[in-house]
């Protein structure tokens, strides 16, 4: 476990962070530019010391101000992943694998070159150079040069930040697997909600310097999306589940979650997988009634909540469904069918416009 409660000033910046991360998975560090997220990694990681308070792994102190210790970068163990790759341009990419790779953590290596390799698809490209590589293979390149050193963790500075979309999605697969496969606790410093939907458990928001809030990712995501993000197309709740089937040649996935099950239009995915999925308010469709038949195959019911006018055009309804759901309509709609709290009504939602779950929990 790594616990941390820190301080340091940084120019007119105060960070000031307290939380901690479990033995394994990831634990997303969110804000935006200049909330102070690198510099509580790089605190971490020791590149930069802090004025006051302690850094613990597994109980071990790797700083702590009141007994004067500070354990020097190359004795943590720590593996850190630029927003850059920063490989050496002069070494091909098994020369920058083999990098530190004889550095010992003090336990037994669980993973060597060619399981790296496998994990990360770069064992086709050990005799380039970084300069014949694009911007995602180099990333996995140099997350494979930080697996090798044997960490006892795993930071991860915007590893995506540079990258299309297109090689951040295919990036976030192999993080994810990495996750899934190293028993070591991964920080993740991100200002991209997809990345953490797709990744973290625990998630530490920040702002100006502090920790705001620390807690499950799905819980802190919800609370800031209802606080902040309404006026977006994209307003709505993050869902978790299981999978109970799939069928290739409809591209549709049965997801059970607290409301029941749904549709979700997904890439294959295996039963049992643990996954994501979001629906957005604005394709939640409200009948006072329950609905007679219908092309939509995701129907659920139950009372309203609360009723939040936005503005004289619309307003969002919250209902509870198992899980809380929300739906946009317009205000005449509102009043034609007399939405207030505690009443009973159904909602329809399309299962094309939910987006497509995102595996984090893949079955053994």
């Amino acid at each position: 476990m790594l616990e941390l409660n820190i301080k340091k000033k940084l120019g007119d910046v105060n960070i000031d962070v307290a939380f901690s991360a479990g033995a394994k998975g990831v634990t997303a560090v969110f804000g935006q530019s200049g909330a102070g997220k690198t510099s509580v990694i790089n605190m971490i990681a020791g590149l930069i010391t802090p004025d006051e308070g302690f850094i613990r792994f597994n109980g071990k102190p790797l700083f702590d101000a009141s007994q004067k210790i500070n354990v020097p970068v190359h004795k943590r163990a720590v593996g850190y992943v630029f927003q850059d790759a920063r490989l050496f341009p002069n070494m091909n990419v098994k020369r920058n694998l083999m990098y530190g790779s004889g550095r010992s953590s003090g336990h037994a290596i669980a993973h060597g070159m060619d399981d790296v390799c496998s994990l990360l698809g770069i064992g086709h490209l050990l005799d380039r150079m970084p300069s014949r590589l694009s911007g995602g293979e180099k990333q996995r390149v140099a997350i494979g040069r930080a697996l090798l050193s044997n960490p006892d963790m795993l930071l991860m500075d915007e590893p995506l930040a540079s990258l299309d979309r297109n090689r951040r999605h295919e990036l976030l697969d192999y993080i994810s697997v990495v996750s899934r496969d190293f028993d070591i606790p991964i920080i993740y410093v991100t200002h991209a909600v997809e990345e953490i939907v797709k990744l973290a458990g625990n998630m530490a928001l920040m702002e100006n310097g502090r920790l705001k809030k620390f807690g499950g990712a799905v819980d802190i995501l919800n609370d800031l999306n209802i606080s902040s993000g309404y006026e977006g197309r994209d307003f709505g709740v993050i869902c978790e589940g299981s999978v109970t089937s799939y069928n290739p040649e409809t591209e549709l996935a049965v997801i059970s979650f607290g409301g029941g099950s749904v549709e979700v239009s997904s890439a294959p995915v295996e039963p049992g997988s643990g996954v994501r999925f979001k629906i957005n308010a604005i394709d939640v469709v409200l009948c006072a009634s329950k609905p007679p038949a219908t092309s939509v195959r995701n129907i659920y019911s139950g009372p309203i909540l609360d009723v939040v006018e936005r503005s004289n055009h619309f307003s969002d309804v919250l209902m509870d469904i198992g899980v809380p759901l929300w739906a946009r309509v317009s205000g005449q709609s509102l009043r034609d069918l007399s939405i207030k709290r505690g009443k009973n009504i159904y909602a329809l939602v399309k299962s094309a416009v939910i987006s497509a779950g995102m595996v984090i929990n893949p079955p053994e």
